[in-house]
Order: C-alpha cells, then sequence, then structure tokens
C-alpha cells in the first residue's frame, strides 16, 4: 500500500501543477511538449499544441530591425489568442529563439518548430520604389487606373526617349570610327600638321562631351525603366487581386514570375515555413503575419472581405471578424 501511495502521491502532485500553471508551460517549453506527445505517441486535438516559431531567412533591405518584425509577430499572435481583447484561454504560439533554453532534443525540435522568413525580392522592390515617388497603392479599381494611366505616360516617354537615344548613339559610333581612322592614319605617317592635330583636338572634344551626353540619357532611361518595372509589377497584381479581365503588363529586360503573393505559408509534414515577401506598412505587416498564422493553425479561406482569413489582404481592421472567429472556434473546438 506504502509503494502505491509513493507511486501516485507524486503524480497526483504534478497532475495539481499541471492544471494550475499549464499556460505557462505550454508558452514556456512548446517544443519539449510538442517532442513528448511524439514520443509517446499522444495525438493532440486542433489548438493543443501551442505551435513554436522562430526567424529564418531576415533580410536587412526592408530596414526593420528583428526587434520591430518580432513585436509585429507578436501582435500578430494575439490576434488569435486574444480575439476581441479577451484571452482565449490557448497559447497558440510561442516564440522560441535558436538558442533554445529546453535543448532536449536539440536534432530533432525544428521537426515541430514554424520557421518565418522575411524574404526582399522584386515585390517589395516594387512597392518601395513606388513610395519614393509618392506613389500610394490601394486594391481598389481607381488606384489600378491611376497607375494605369501612369504606366501608360511614362512608357510612351520611355520609348521616344529610347529611339532618340539609339539615334544618338549610333550617330557617336560612327563619329568615333572615323576619328580613330583618322588618328591611326596620321599615326602610321608620324604624326599630323598642327591645323589636321587641332581638327582632330576638337573632335576629341566633342566625342567626349556626347559620350557624357549619352550617360545622363542612359541614366534617365534606367530610372525610367525601374520605374515601369516597379508599376508592371503592382499593376499585375492588381488585375489578380481585382480580378480584371485585360491582358499581362510586361517589364522592360527583365522576366518577372506571375505571382505576387505577400505571404506564404507551406508544409511538407516536415517543416513548415512562413515567407513574408512584401508589406506596405505595419499594419499591412501585422496584418499578413496574422492570416499565415491562421493558415499554420490550420484555417482555409473565408468569403468574407473583412476577415484576417480573406484571401486578399485588403482589410483595415487588426481583429477577428465574426467569420474568422467562428472558423476558429470550429477548427479549436472551442463552444
Amino acid at each position: 500500500m506504502k509503494k502505491i501511495l509513493n507511486f501516485f502521491i507524486p503524480l497526483l502532485i504534478l497532475g495539481i501543477l499541471w492544471y494550475q500553471y499549464q499556460d505557462i508551460i505550454r508558452a514556456r517549453f512548446p517544443q519539449f511538449l510538442n517532442e513528448l506527445n511524439t514520443i509517446l505517441g499522444i495525438k493532440s486535438a486542433p489548438c493543443e499544441r501551442t505551435i513554436p516559431y522562430t526567424l529564418g531567412i531576415f533580410d536587412k533591405k526592408f530596414n526593420i530591425s528583428q526587434a520591430y518584425f518580432l513585436s509585429a509577430l507578436a501582435e500578430a499572435e494575439a490576434i488569435w489568442e486574444k480575439p476581441q481583447g479577451d484571452y482565449m484561454g490557448k497559447e497558440l504560439f510561442a516564440y522560441m529563439p535558436e538558442a533554445s533554453p529546453v535543448g532536449l532534443w536539440p536534432k530533432d525540435s525544428s521537426r515541430n518548430t514554424l520557421k518565418i522568413n522575411l524574404i526582399y525580392d522584386y515585390r517589395q522592390e516594387a512597392t518601395s520604389k513606388l513610395a519614393s515617388l509618392g506613389i500610394v497603392v490601394k486594391d481598389n479599381k481607381a488606384s489600378y487606373d491611376m497607375l494605369k494611366t501612369k504606366f501608360t505616360i511614362l512608357k510612351n516617354e520611355y520609348e521616344k526617349e529610347k529611339i532618340i537615344f539609339n539615334t544618338k548613339v549610333e550617330t557617336f559610333n560612327q563619329k568615333q570610327l572615323v576619328y580613330e581612322s583618322e588618328v591611326n592614319a596620321w599615326n602610321k605617317k608620324g604624326g599630323a600638321p598642327q591645323k589636321e592635330y587641332d581638327s582632330l583636338q576638337t573632335v576629341r572634344l566633342e566625342l567626349e562631351n556626347e559620350a557624357r551626353q549619352i550617360q545622363i540619357m542612359q541614366k534617365s532611361l534606367n530610372e525610367k525603366t525601374e520605374e515601369i518595372n516597379a508599376l508592371v509589377v503592382v499593376l499585375n497584381r492588381l488585375v489578380a487581386t481585382l480580378n480584371l479581365s485585360v491582358d499581362k503588363y510586361n517589364t522592360i529586360n527583365v522576366s518577372r514570375g506571375e505571382s505576387f503573393e505577400e505571404g506564404v505559408y507551406s508544409s511538407d509534414g516536415l517543416n513548415r515555413e512562413i515567407d513574408i515577401y512584401e508589406f506596405s506598412n505595419r499594419a499591412k505587416l501585422v496584418r499578413v503575419l496574422a492570416h499565415e498564422l491562421g493558415h499554420a493553425l490550420g484555417l482555409e479561406h473565408v468569403k468574407d472581405p473583412k476577415a484576417i482569413m480573406y484571401e486578399l489582404n485588403q482589410g483595415n481592421s487588426e481583429k477577428l471578424t465574426k467569420t474568422d472567429l467562428e472558423a476558429l472556434k470550429t477548427k479549436c473546438g472551442i463552444k
């Protein structure tokens, strides 16, 4: 009897401690609990396992600090854990730095960890370029029409300047060939008389001046190319977002992918990641993070345009809508 009591009393104490402090334990040691469940073969109900997350790729071209990004992540996490300001009673996510203090199974801990990446590519480059030009983009038809008009004007200017540029370059090349031919001919003769020498010097100075003008024109064309390509990227995104029946816009001198996802959640059964590609401000960053965290919970898109889990990041609220909340409660079995 004494042996039985010695066995069950510690278990009882552990059970009481777990009941009182389970939220703290789940938040502090999510990797440990997930690995323990895996070893014991325990299958948790949806939302029962806290999802530990860590930072993966962090591109500094976004000009934000890791602290800024992590604080946005904390806001996105709170959207799901504290809908409408009320704590739901579940620690759904927990930030776990790579140097985790748990360290019980360091080689396997990444299996259950959600890696969140901040990746800078042409999508954010386009958004940043338009922002630097004072162009504010909204996901509506008026914004599309404004950008389309600007694109048309800029493309026409570019094509006219390109024709003038090409003509100037061709003339310059021909003039340079004649100049070099005359210089070589006089060099073979031992040098040019003063009159011819002075004439060649005048031509040389003219060529140097024309070369500088060509460089200025090339710089102007390059700047227009960058602006046009940024417009094309955003226009193609708006075409997809607004479901417009128009042809795809083409960039100049570069090839781009057709997709413009601000963020993507992916899972192959072993690893799961969130890739963030683009945001125009903090509110958009928090919403796209919250959206992808929703996918990490197993939620699908909903039809409410104002919802966090709507397929487009077009809302302004940083709170769950009734539709979001219903989807979360259904997934987590909350009444």
